[in-house]
């Protein structure tokens, strides 16, 4: 068990981008119905602009993070209002859209930042020890911090979801575009919006995640994206707070089955999510729907 502690305080940082990571691909997925391939690599673009701002314009950490972030909500909005919304093709076309931005991403990121990976500096330095039952553990500031600002951002959202006119409208539009539409939300605003608060998520973890592994590189979210997509399946993509969720659970199980099997951890993993979606195809926080008869 002090094992299993210890490898989860490490991992601190990593839980805390999942989360921002997963909750943007809940956004974009219930107001557009569409899951967002691109997530990674804009919010890579993102942190690359957060380090370039660090290196070239003002050397001061946190102002390149600001930048990092309005620089992607603005890709999140530009791909919506002037990409998607503008394409007459059916639900599959748009996700062949958001798969193509992929690979345009990958060309200008080098074009625009070239090929040499960015440095990128911790927020705090140093560690913080502390003693639980015997058991001394250690967890880095800067993951501590990581953690605790993301999952803050994360709570913000929900409440914005919960609280506010912008909330409401999400909320309308993520049960019925339609009828939402016809009660008077402007559904392209609202859409265009998540899109943006997605992708700023989305710029935010990549920046956190770069922060701790102290590098920005083209391909540094990939491991990120693939667990993020499953977690927003494994919780329950008809809910906001279930992807959430299985953001938490995700990295919680890759270091359950890492003690039992280094070698077969993630196809241990795997297998296991498999077994749960087979049982519970909409997740397991997914929302239960009442069918009027």
């Amino acid at each position: 068990m002090a094992v299993f502690f210890q490898i989860l305080l490490n991992n601190f940082y990593y839980i805390g981008v999942l989360a921002l990571s997963t909750l943007g691909l809940a956004l974009t997925y219930k107001t557009a119905n569409l899951t967002n391939f691109a997530q990674s690599i804009a919010a890579t673009t993102s942190a690359f602009a957060a380090a370039f701002t660090i290196m070239k314009v003002v050397p001061n950490l946190w102002i390149g993070t600001i930048a990092g972030v309005i620089v992607g909500f603005m890709i999140g909005f530009i791909i919506d209002a002037v990409i998607i919304r503008r394409a007459k093709v059916d639900d599959s076309g748009r996700v062949m859209i958001t798969l193509g931005l992929i690979i345009l991403f990958n060309a200008f990121i080098p074009l625009i930042f070239g090929m040499i990976p960015y440095e990128f500096g911790r927020y705090f330095s140093g560690n913080i020890s502390f003693n639980l039952l015997g058991t001394e553990f250690i967890v880095t500031k800067n993951g501590l911090f990581i953690f605790a600002v993301s999952f803050g951002v994360v709570g913000l959202i929900f409440a914005m979801l919960n609280l506010t006119k912008w909330g409401l409208g999400v909320r309308g539009t993520a049960s019925n575009r339609q009828v939402a539409s016809m009660m008077g939300i402007n559904t392209n605003t609202i859409t265009a919006i998540s899109w943006a608060v997605s992708a700023a998520c989305g710029a935010l973890s990549a920046i956190f995640y770069a922060s701790q592994t102290t590098n920005v590189s083209i391909d540094m979210l990939a491991s990120l994206q693939s667990q993020a997509l499953l977690a927003f399946v494994l919780g329950g993509y008809s809910s906001f707070y279930g992807p959430v969720l299985g953001a938490i659970l995700i990295p919680m199980a890759s270091i359950i089955f890492s003690l039992m099997s280094g070698l077969w951890s993630n196809a241990l993993m795997y297998v296991a999510i498999l077994l749960v979606i087979l049982v519970k195809p909409k997740g397991l926080f997914a929302k239960a729907t009442i069918q009027k008869v």
